[in-house]
């Protein structure tokens, strides 16, 4: 099982809009090789509502937290709650994400307030020193479907057993101040989380995918446009991330030249390796059209086409 953390923005939402309405997501809660995304709103807007609401109508399942981080929302867990309410059959396809902190129990009560049961319920403690707070939350309900822990043993020696199945989180994405300097190491190690999470006694794993854990909103105009593109490594079936980096990078004119520059160095690995996903041909066309979408278009198929690999990892395992 793999849960992708996703901010809420835009361009992020719209990629999972987009791979939902392709049936790319979880149909069922039992099964191992299946992708739940989870959703940590910025706002409650509109995209957002027809985000969910396509889950919904695809029979597909997300998590929503219900407590975001406050660097990213002044938005309240009932003001979610509310919002949530207004999506017909959210019950059966939304799952409520609790970030463990001081105001869980709270949380949880609105949570139940809607309906829901807690083993359709997910929480999230990523810091060692909320592990006592973890415990203390589960003691009387510890049949959460998931918990989403750290690396640190310290999570898997003491939350085993008490916090429903456990999955490893960890930000993956290495992120660097300016995209020129991916340049400089435009092929590295991503993750391997998909091909060891069950023998590390795992339910599933989840990262911040190409996106990052980052709490920032908005953003500047860049000196150069880089693409992300995670793939899976022939030879270590290891995921890799490899990015395609624009030449031009003197200044901020021009975005379209320089994502045409990065754009001409994926296509050309695509062509000489034969990969191939809905979201790689997304790009190809916008090679064919000559066209520049904009940076959160950009943005979008990089995630889509994570998605999309994991997802063919866990179709070819399948047999």
């Amino acid at each position: 099982m793999y849960l992708p953390i996703f901010r809420g923005r835009q361009y992020e939402l719209l990629a999972l809009e987009e791979e939902a309405e392709c049936n790319l997501f979880a149909h069922s809660l039992n099964l191992e090789s299946q992708i739940i995304p989870i959703i940590e709103p910025i706002n409650l807007t509109t995209r957002l509502h027809r985000t969910l609401s396509t889950f919904v109508e695809r029979n597909s399942y997300v998590g929503v937290i219900f407590n975001p981080k406050r660097e990213l929302t002044g938005i309240t867990s009932e003001e979610i709650a509310e919002f949530i309410s207004t999506i017909d059959g959210s019950n059966e396809f939304v799952l409520p994400v609790i970030y463990i902190d001081d105001n869980s129990e709270d949380v949880f009560s609105i949570i139940t307030n809607l309906g829901y049961d807690e083993s359709n319920c997910i929480s999230i403690c990523l810091e060692q020193s909320l592990i006592p707070q973890a415990l203390a939350f589960h003691n009387d309900k510890n049949q959460f479907l998931y918990t989403l822990v750290g690396e640190s043993r310290d999570f898997t020696r003491t939350l085993a057993n008490h916090c429903g199945q456990l999955v490893l989180c960890n930000d993956r994405f290495h992120k660097l101040q300016r995209n020129s300097d991916y340049a400089n190491n435009d092929n590295e190690f991503f993750s391997s989380d998909h091909l060891y999470f069950l023998s590390d006694s795992f339910t599933g794993f989840s990262d911040y995918s190409i996106v990052g854990n980052d709490l920032m909103i908005g953003g500047f105009a860049p000196r150069a446009v880089a693409i992300h593109i995670v793939y899976i490594n022939a030879d270590s079936q290891d995921l890799y991330v490899r990015h395609f980096v624009s030449d031009s990078n003197s200044d901020i004119t021009n975005p379209a030249g320089k994502f045409s520059e990065a754009l001409d160095k994926l296509m050309s690995w695509v062509n000489s390796n034969h990969f191939g996903t809905p979201a790689l041909e997304e790009f190809r066309q916008l090679q064919t059209e000559g066209r520049y979408p904009g940076l959160g278009t950009i943005k979008k198929l990089s995630i889509r086409q994570h998605l999309e690999v994991v997802h063919q990892y866990f179709q070819s395992q399948l047999g």
